[in-house]
């Protein structure tokens, strides 16, 4: 157990929790974070009045490392605390086509001041980075030379892409430095345009597309850092560690390797793209985990972990309380393979009523998988 030293505290914290989540209702609540000497704080920026679904995903990212502490902080949050206590800022992707179109002067300033006189780190996913650029149709706070603009990928809008990184990027995540490619999410993703070309503005990867273009770069804001990308490791198996990465390296700590259990590359060895006959096929299969027989619904669950495993998280959760043994061990496994370790406490909920000592050992094996992702380092 970490020694701890401080703690800080960010009041009036509102959750949203996200369509992908099991609804619950908003509430606000006093959040203490416990930090020591090394630990990273890390505050994930939820402005009011827009939808992000990925968070809950980012927090979990974040969680890998055992050296990141994290909140989630609005305007209201911002203006209390000045982010005296945070280190660096996420700012993470809005549902698409959403545009953060206006924030409080002040808020504006607290952040700006952030990165550019305190020299903190920011890092931006998708269109939740348009507030830090040149955007010419919404309010930005103009930190890096750089436009984003709608993306029209040449093969895939929603889904799965491959992406190849530059020297620069495999300085960043050296692990990937044999690899030619790698599959991560990217769901309509806007492109990033450098308008500055002699700036210190780095490509850390691009598409691996007849059409390529950046998908991760870097840049020096000021004193601060700054990683933007418009693709989804924070939902990518295998690739959420890229994440707590990001994190080091735009507050100046050294980097720290991350387990096996959540450093799998190409687990996807395929682009996928997400159009309306794999939506329906998906469809089709999450129906089966409500209604089928047994051997369907595990059948279902083969099937959907095949062809892209993350939009049947939720649906998955819910078949650990099945009462068939096959069913609930299978989902068990389904979960750790997609290393969804928010479903960590329903493991534990599960484990406690379970009344064969044979699938309860295996619950609890499967459980510890889930845990040992965490706290890494």
């Amino acid at each position: 157990m970490r020694k701890l030293v401080f703690m800080i505290s960010i009041c009036a914290l509102i959750l949203s929790i996200s369509a992908c989540n099991r609804s619950r209702s908003d509430r606000q609540y006093v959040k203490k974070v416990e930090l020591n000497q090394e630990s990273i704080a890390v505050g994930i920026f939820k402005a009011t009045g827009y939808d992000y679904p990925y968070i809950d995903y980012i927090a979990q990212a974040l969680n890998i490392d055992g050296g990141i502490v994290y909140v989630t902080l609005n305007e209201a949050d911002l203006l209390k605390t000045k982010l005296d206590n945070i280190d660096v800022l996420i700012f993470p992707a809005m549902q698409k086509d959403q545009n953060m179109d206006k924030l409080d002067d002040e808020v504006a300033e607290i952040i700006h001041h952030f990165v550019i006189e305190k020299g903190k780190g920011a890092i931006s996913l998708s269109n939740g980075g348009e507030i830090l650029t040149k955007s010419k149709k919404y309010q930005s706070l103009d930190l890096v030379d750089i436009e984003l603009t709608d993306q029209v990928y040449d093969k895939i809008n929603s889904g799965i892409i491959q992406i190849v990184l530059s020297e620069e990027g495999k300085k960043m995540f050296p692990e990937l430095y044999d690899f030619e490619s790698v599959t991560v999410d990217y769901h309509f993703g806007p492109k990033i345009n450098i308008l500055d070309t002699i700036s210190d503005i780095q490509i850390l990867a691009s598409s691996d597309s007849e059409k390529s273009f950046p998908v991760i770069i870097k840049a020096m804001c000021g004193s601060g850092k700054l990683v933007m990308a418009n693709i989804h490791p924070e939902i990518t198996p295998g690739m959420r560690w890229m994440i707590p990465r990001m994190v080091r390296w735009s507050f100046n700590k050294e980097s720290i390797s991350y387990g096996r259990n959540v450093f799998r590359p190409n687990l996807f060895d395929k682009e996928v793209e997400l159009n309306d006959d794999l939506n329906t096929k998906i469809e089709e299969l999450i129906t089966i985990l409500d209604e089928g027989k047994k051997d369907e619904v595990i059948s279902a669950l083969d099937d959907l972990q095949l062809i892209y495993p993350r939009v049947a998280a939720e649906k998955v959760r819910s078949l650990l309380i099945k009462k068939n043994n096959d069913i609930k061990l299978r989902a068990a496994k389904f979960l750790v393979d997609l290393e969804y370790t928010q479903a960590l406490k329903d493991f534990d909920d599960v484990i406690k009523s379970e009344r064969s000592k044979k699938v309860k050992e295996q619950l609890i094996a499967y459980r510890n998988e889930l845990e040992n992702m965490l706290e890494q380092n």
